[in-house]
């Protein structure tokens, strides 16, 4: 069975890669002209634009790989197929569930290194992405990382160390220096939100350095403008999709300490769980297709038949997890849904074959 299982897999990694490679070719190609408006700007180049499109290539990858392994395991297991080979596989004996458990190993192997990609590559990536379209695109922003966010606005630096959606800023300090690079002002606030144009500072604390002398004040709000808008701090932030599970978990962690929304992270971190399991659920229901209507149809049909079916279970999630965002319903069984109905589908028609 050991050689049974390696023939097999084979077919699905091959096909899969194939299909993967397709993907995220189309993926890049698209990403490519969408930031070509964007080449220009600033020191934006042709070249940095590549860059920043490689950068975003391991997320992409991730996302896409449930679809890839249903085209892959289409194609794959359909040549099988169509050379008699899943036949001569029955007349010896082997079961339909058999041959889906070979299916299933495959898509274990792959798995572990598609989670690997996005749970340490991908965001790390995604995160010096936009750091670099930022940097290139406006001269303000100079860094967004381990130690939040840097801009630098006029003779004013400002540090965020968390950037909790694009328009509230957490543990904010504003640095002013004069026209001979000294400090004056030192600005901390505890949150800042966005209102009407402008940053309405927190819990405020201003220590001022005069010649010998420091004075340190407090205030309940301070607004104050600044070119850090929404706009741009979308650009820089990293999306709760990009981010690794174990930042999810930590950033819900820090939202409930303060009394702040997680359903938007809750789901985010589901979600990561959910990539590989609909890729197994995606590799599962592709071998009633091989085995049923699709056993003698062209590579051309079963490709359409998957995309098909990928589209539908996509479809489904995002309806699925945007009406449990609306209606606050839980994170874990919202989005595990509609995995269970493509597996149930899965399990009914591998039955009654």
């Amino acid at each position: 069975m050991k050689i049974l299982d390696r023939y097999i897999a084979v077919a699905v990694v091959t096909g899969t890669l194939v299909a993967l490679l397709v993907l995220v070719g189309l993926d890049m190609f698209f990403s490519v002209v969408a930031q070509m408006n964007n080449v220009g700007k600033g020191s934006y180049s042709m070249l940095k634009m590549l860059q920043y499109v490689a950068l975003t290539t391991p997320g992409s990858l991730y996302e896409l790989f449930p679809m890839a392994a249903l085209l892959g395991s289409l194609v794959g297991m359909g040549m099988l197929a169509a050379n008699s080979e899943l036949i001569a596989m029955r007349a010896s004996g082997v079961s339909i569930w058999r041959i889906v458990r070979s299916v299933l190993q495959a898509g274990v192997v792959m798995l572990a290194v598609a989670v690997l990609m996005g749970e340490y590559v991908a965001p790390v990536a995604e995160q010096y992405g936009q750091q670099l379209r930022a940097a290139t695109t406006n001269k303000g922003v100079s860094f967004l990382g381990s130690d939040g966010l840097w801009v630098r606005d006029a003779d004013l630096y400002v540090n965020a160390k968390r950037v909790v959606g694009n328009e509230m800023l957490v543990d904010l300090t504003v640095y002013a220096f004069d026209a001979d690079k000294r400090l004056k002002v030192a600005t901390r606030a505890r949150q800042a939100h966005y209102r009407n144009g402008k940053w309405v500072l927190h819990d405020v604390q201003q220590t001022e350095f005069g010649a010998g002398s420091v004075a340190v004040k407090h205030r309940k709000e301070l607004a104050r403008p600044s070119l850090l808008t929404p706009e741009l701090l979308s650009i820089v932030m990293l999306k709760p999709k990009d981010m690794a599970a174990r930042d999810i978990g930590q950033f819900v962690n820090y939202l409930e300490e303060n009394g702040l929304d997680t359903l938007q992270y809750r789901y985010a971190f589901w979600g990561r769980f959910m990539t590989p399991l609909s890729a197994l659920v995606m590799l599962f229901i592709s071998v009633p297709f091989v085995f049923g209507g699709l056993r003698s149809a062209s590579t051309g049909q079963r490709i359409f038949i998957g995309v098909l079916v990928g589209f539908g279970f996509y479809l489904a999630s995002q309806i699925f997890t945007r009406m449990g965002q609306v209606y606050g319903l839980n994170p874990l069984v919202v989005t595990l849904v509609p995995n269970i109905i493509f597996l149930m589908i899965g399990i009914r028609a591998v039955r009654r074959l």
